[in-house]
């Protein structure tokens, strides 16, 4: 008994080794838009300032406006989750950044869990540690709102409840996975892609369910069928996602989002080129796999091991698969090792399609698929041992495993404390509000994007950065850019923020004011250049000469 409790804990091990790695310098590297626009609202409504809702959707409750989405595609769950992280911990980008290195620990049970339940602990404290350790998952997590993290959550979770519905024949869990798709669609749409792989999946888990062997299956077919379990599952799922579907009743924007983006993306991907895109993914999930893709921390380091053990991984599940095919007892777990190879295509083959661009966040939900892979691979080796042998070489390969991911770890936290981010990551965000603040300028004129949430955040709204950028069309200013900035230009109260060439994001935005302004005869002084540790510029703040 007391053997058995002290192994359900054993998920401890991977989860302290992971807060160990991912809670260092935790405010670095300066906080990114892409996370920091989901702190904004929550700042705003903390702060009793003016929330600024996307598209102005909202729903009215108790005399507040709260946002419900906060781009077309990405919901307001992790704005009401850091609501009440700000509350109790106070309003920082620490504390903005342990709402998601909390989901993380909770990936880290769940693929423990996962494991376990369906390959037995070996292999679930292997996933779990090989996850613990992995670059791509730490270093995405300690920015977890920027992959929107909670849809990993939700896809292990969504597994879990599975098996228990397959397991007992029970609706509830049905209804449980129902609700957790609604919710994911409404966190990310991007939860699209895990969840049209699980319908796969089933598909492929109901013909071989007997083969499988996963406990008991009980449940049949006609269940499903039945009023009462239709009619539950709906009601759950339109609970998850009822924000969502409010907000395109108000707006209708995120259909026409992704209308507008069939064939080309937003940042100009064409979708078409789907084998072309597979290509890129491809090469791109090698490198996400080894880790070397953070470049904004300071430089490309890689877990050197892990591609190569990610792929032999999948050729023993196929060679020994062929070898024992015969054997009864080992069907199942053949079966169910392919499983999570499977799934892994399913979720692949959709990457190429996208209405913005082809970004490694996306992949960031492989972390979890990765891991198990590698384990119940590698395990399918070691299950030809003895047990003690099998469980001394598993002890051995997670040892090498865990200190090839390290170093790597390491290294980039090293690059970290040296270089403080580059880009859109750079810690740089700090310097210029505290020199916003010390010239007293609280409303500065954001020329490009990456200003606004950043320093709502680390100001604690004190600093309201105004976008007159133009976020339509991307490649060039808007038609009446000119028409926004000259009263502006005419004003001496007026201050702008612009991104060193070289740290720009919207282009010719820069050389539009510089345009504007001489034909006006107006000279522009720049009055502070903010900079990276590196010594680069970053920012420049400019002001109007009287």
């Amino acid at each position: 008994m007391w053997r058995r409790r002290v192994a359900s804990w054993l998920w401890l091990i991977p989860g302290a080794l992971f807060l160990a790695l991912s809670l260092y310098q935790l405010s670095l590297p300066g906080p990114n838009y892409d996370e920091a626009v989901e702190a904004k609202p929550a700042v705003q409504i903390l702060r009793h300032l003016p929330v600024e809702a996307h598209r102005n959707a909202v729903i009215h409750f108790l005399g507040s406006s709260l946002p419900l989405m906060i781009v077309d595609y990405v919901g307001a769950l992790n704005t009401y989750a850091l609501l009440i992280y700000f509350k109790l911990g106070g309003i920082s980008v620490i504390t903005m950044r342990l709402w998601p290195i909390t989901v993380a620990v909770a990936i880290i049970w769940l693929t423990w869990q996962l494991g376990k339940e369906l390959f037995g602990p070996r292999v679930g404290l292997s996933a779990a540690m090989l996850l613990a350790v992995q670059p791509s998952f730490i270093f995405f997590a300690r920015q977890g709102i920027y992959v929107t993290n909670t849809t990993i959550a939700l896809m292990l979770a969504i597994w879990l409840a599975l098996l228990r519905l397959l397991r007992t024949g029970q609706a509830r869990w049905l209804w449980l996975m129902a609700f957790m798709a609604g919710l994911g669609l409404w966190a990310k749409f991007i939860m699209l892609w895990p969840l049209l792989a699980t319908a796969g999946l089933l598909l492929i888990i109901w013909l071989l369910r007997r083969k499988l062997e996963i406990g008991p299956v009980e449940l049949r077919l006609q269940e499903l069928l039945k009023f009462k379990v239709i009619a539950g599952t709906l009601i759950a799922f339109l609970a998850g996602i009822s924000p969502f579907l409010i907000f395109n009743f108000q707006t209708g924007a995120t259909f026409q989002h992704f209308v507008g983006t069939l064939h080309k993306s937003y940042y100009g991907v064409e979708n078409s080129a789907y084998l072309q895109n597979l290509a890129t993914r491809w090469e791109q999930m090698r490198s996400f796999v080894r880790g070397d893709h953070f470049w904004y921390l300071g430089g490309n380091f890689a877990d050197v091991l892990a591609w190569p053990a990610f792929l032999l991984a999948f050729i023993l599940i196929v060679v020994i698969g062929v070898w024992r095919w015969r054997q009864r007892k080992s069907l199942a777990h053949i079966w169910l090792a392919l499983m999570v190879y499977i799934f892994f295509l399913f979720i692949f083959v959709q990457t190429p399609l996208t209405p913005t661009a082809l970004w490694y966040t996306h992949l960031a939900m492989f972390s979890p698929i990765i891991a198990l892979g590698i384990a119940v691979g590698w395990d399918m080796l070691w299950r030809q041992f003895s047990n003690r042998t099998a469980n001394l070489l598993s002890i051995l390969f997670l040892v090498t495993m865990v200190i090839s991911a390290g170093r790597a770890d390491i290294k980039y936290h090293q690059a970290l404390t040296q270089t403080g981010g580059y880009a859109d990551h750079s810690d740089a965000a700090y310097r210029l509000n505290a020199e916003l603040l010390a010239r007293g300028i609280t409303s500065p004129y954001a020329l490009d994007w990456g200003f606004d949430a950043p320093l709502i955040l680390i100001s604690q709204g004190e600093v309201n950065p105004v976008e007159i950028f133009g976020y339509e069309p991307f490649s060039r200013p808007p038609d009446n850019f000119a028409d926004i900035i000259t009263p502006l230009l005419q004003s001496s109260d007026t201050y702008f923020l612009l991104h060193a060439p070289d740290r720009t994001n919207f282009p010719g935005r820069r050389e539009a004011l510089l345009a504007v302004a001489n034909d006006l005869g107006i000279q522009l002084e720049t009055i502070a250049v903010v900079r990276e540790r590196s010594g680069t510029p970053h920012t420049e703040i400019l002001h109007p000469k009287p």
